[in-house]
């Protein structure tokens, strides 16, 4: 009770200001920072105070309270963006790279990546001179499909191997095929989905043989080009847009500070709306922070919940295409079929029994209706019976 409390009070701090703000010029919207920081600010104090907590109530200290400290300062912040009407184009469907001003996955992670075969040119390619010390130490493992499908064909095997590494990462000549291949171990959550990136990054690419298909299959890129490769994906957050009114992109975790869970979210809002929402901003209903457990805060809502003023109408609305008594004609025509099916002695046992339920409906009609001038005589007689004054003066 205590903790929905100081969320009901967190949640009424952050919505004193409007969150709908307009501009004279310009796009008719726009996402207020001072909002964001506000919201952020708030979310993570009331994140940070149920951990201390949950700390608290936590009587006997092991050997695992590290690990767990860890885990709780790791935890995600959520942008949820409702729109109006359903995200529908399939092409805004696809998962989207979105460079953030500050990484929210740790340093210390243990990378997994997926090549196409032969794995060892892509082994060699991480462990050149060329390639970033500091970005090989992260790179622990180099997979490739043919050796992927020979040491992790069950189910416990490729559990396994997802507890294994931090991030998985694929090229994205073979994602079709690794995704068939680690099914719904991999692909069920989007915690450790692998990202894909271009293992071809540096190398020349003929255009017009990329057009037609003719690009040799065993184009390996070079090592600065796959090591910024490896380094964008880490310092970007992906947004895997779903067919429906609402979505969720990971845009912090619990260890960033108001200041930064902002420049984060302005940089998710200023790539999602206009590039993967139909019509921008004038199809977002609601923008929301929110932790894995606790209640979404706003950060923006829209003030009319349509896209297109034509859409609001003056009058009821009347379907035009609605045709009066459809319905009611083809029961009678199914009626009519059946009828037909029956034979002599059928059809008159029907029609006596729907006499009955006519005669029995007509009956408890005439009980139910009374007519107003009988009933004001009942009310006269009634009032008249009366010797006494109902209300004492």
């Amino acid at each position: 009770m205590a903790r929905s409390k100081t969320v009901a009070r967190t949640q009424k701090t952050v919505i004193e200001m409007p969150l709908t703000t307009k501009v004279a010029t310009g796009t008719p919207y726009q996402l207020d920072p001072t909002q964001v920081e506000r919201a952020a600010k708030a979310l993570v104090s009331h994140m940070k105070k149920h951990v201390e907590e949950k700390d608290e109530k936590a009587a006997v200290k092991n050997l695992a309270d590290d690990e767990d400290e860890a885990e709780d300062s790791d935890q995600p912040i959520f942008l949820s963006v409702s729109t109006k009407k359903h995200v529908s184009d399939s092409n805004r469907l696809k998962p989207t790279k979105i460079p953030l001003p500050h990484a929210i996955i740790p340093n210390d992670v243990r990378v997994c990546i997926f090549t196409k075969d032969p794995q060892r040119a892509y082994k060699d390619l991480v462990a050149s001179d060329a390639f970033p010390a500091t970005l090989r130490e992260k790179v622990v493992r180099v997979l490739g499909v043919e050796k992927l499908k020979k040491r992790y064909k069950s189910f416990e095997q490729k559990r396994a191997l997802l507890a294994e590494f931090d991030v998985f990462m694929v090229d994205d000549r073979v994602i079709k095929i690794v995704a068939e291949f680690l099914g719904k171990t991999f692909y069920q959550s989007k915690a450790k989905r692998p990202v894909p990136i271009r293992l071809t990054a540096g190398a020349y690419v003929d255009k017009t043989a990329k057009k037609d298909n003719k690009v040799s299959q065993n184009v390996v890129g070079t090592p600065q080009g796959v090591a910024k490769e490896i380094e964008t994906a880490l310092n970007s957050t992906y947004l895997s847009m779903s067919a429906s009114a609402n979505t969720s992109i990971r845009v912090g975790t619990l260890a960033m500070t108001a200041q930064q869970l902002t420049e984060n979210t302005s940089a998710v809002v200023a790539a999602i709306i206009p590039k993967h929402i139909a019509q921008g901003w004038r199809n977002v209903r609601s923008l929301h922070l929110k932790g894995p457990a606790t209640k979404a805060l706003p950060i923006w809502l829209a003030e009319e919940l349509w896209t297109d003023d034509a859409q609001v109408l003056d009058q009821p609305y009347k379907n035009k295409h609605l045709v009066e008594g459809k319905t009611t004609e083809r029961k009678r025509k199914w009626e009519e079929w059946e009828e037909e099916m029956l034979d002599d002695e059928e059809l008159a046992a029907k029609i006596a029994q729907q006499e009955v339920k006519k005669a029995k409906k007509e009956k408890n009609s005439e009980k139910k209706s009374i007519s107003r001038e009988k009933r004001k005589a009942l009310k006269d007689a009634a009032l008249s019976g009366v010797q006494t004054p109902l209300i004492a003066g």
